[in-house]
């Protein structure tokens, strides 16, 4: 596995926050709904962890892997 950047990991980790913060839930749970969705698919589907990204609002649940077009 790659080591990431100070600056990706600070990123991802406000981007985490906001989130949270927009479906009214903490960090960490956040981080484990996505984490638990990306365990789930991968039993099914052939992704690792740098092609899923998660994006959680009020209303909907956006799952994209790398080269999807939305």
């Amino acid at each position: 596995m790659l080591k990431q950047s100070s600056v990706s990991v600070a990123k991802s980790r406000l981007k985490s926050l906001v989130i949270s913060d927009r479906v009214k839930c903490t960090p960490g749970d956040y981080d484990n709904i996505c984490r638990e969705l990306y365990y789930s698919l991968s039993k099914y589907m052939e992704i690792t962890e740098e092609e899923f990204r998660v994006d959680i609002c009020r209303t909907h649940i956006l799952i994209t892997f790398a080269g999807d077009e939305t």
